[in-house]
């Protein structure tokens, strides 16, 4: 997740991803999802807060770089850049 996120833009998070390959707890199971969001405004408008879910990213916890590499892809389209 970006550390200075603005209002509409894209952005993706995995709270329970592997970092790495076979790190933590992940290496128990086969597979996580990374879920890509937009950013919308708190209710009171005092900053702001994920939105809901709109495509989630599945990825193999012995790889999980390629499953971080096609989300910041698609979150990139929808930002209307080209990934770097």
């Amino acid at each position: 997740m970006k550390s200075d996120p603005k209002t509409g833009e894209w952005d993706f998070d995995g709270s329970c991803a592997p970092t790495c390959a076979g790190a933590g707890w992940g290496s128990h199971y086969l597979t996580f999802t990374l879920g890509i969001f937009q950013w919308i405004p708190k209710s009171r408008g005092k900053g702001l807060k994920r939105g809901k879910v709109i495509r989630r990213v599945k990825g193999l916890t012995k790889q999980p770089d390629e499953a971080y590499e096609r989300a910041r892809q698609i979150v990139a389209e929808l930002n209307g850049r080209s990934a770097t």
